[in-house]
């Protein structure tokens, strides 16, 4: 697996943007009370902002290389692909809402995008309350990248974790 700490650091810095960014927007939803519209499509936007404002060319429901899709029906789409800085990776945002995070078609398009483009970095952002992300299990195939950054909200403290796929 390459390392990217030493690689690039350009990635470094925007996945601790990632990291500070989403725990700060969420933060300031709360304080809007806009709890009820909770759900990791409300990420996607400042993870998009953060990677274009990093200089990364973004794109969004990329259509995800290396799966056959069977008959008709959407095909498998990744929620985020970028490039810039000599770097290529894909990205699946979830937010865990239990202790039990089922990533599994997450890492299966992770790992066909890895297979299928040549020094692709496969990563999967993790969102959620500090409670159930800090000591999260998600398999030895996934290594964490940098530290998790946590927000403490009084009420609540949210945290967000990225993994890197180890290649097969």
């Amino acid at each position: 697996m390459k390392n990217i700490q030493q690689k690039n650091p350009e990635l470094i810095d925007a996945l601790f943007r990632i990291k500070r960014g989403l725990c700060s927007y969420v933060s300031y939803l709360a304080a809007c009370k806009m709890n009820s519209a909770f759900s990791e499509y409300i990420l996607y936007e400042p993870v998009l902002r953060i990677l274009n404002a990093c200089g990364y060319k973004v794109e969004c429901e990329y259509e995800c290389p290396g799966i056959d899709q069977q008959g008709r029906g959407d095909k498998k789409r990744l929620d985020f692909y970028a490039n810039g800085h000599s770097q290529k990776f894909a990205m699946e945002v979830k937010w865990a809402k239990s202790n039990r995070l089922d990533v599994t078609r997450d890492l299966e398009k992770l790992s066909a995008f890895i297979e299928a483009e040549q020094n692709a970095l496969g990563l999967l952002c993790v969102f959620g309350r500090k409670s159930l992300i800090e000591t999260i299990d998600l398999g030895s195939n996934l290594k964490e990248r940098g530290k998790a950054v946590y927000a403490d909200l009084r009420k609540t403290k949210y945290g967000c974790r990225i993994f890197q796929l180890k290649s097969s």
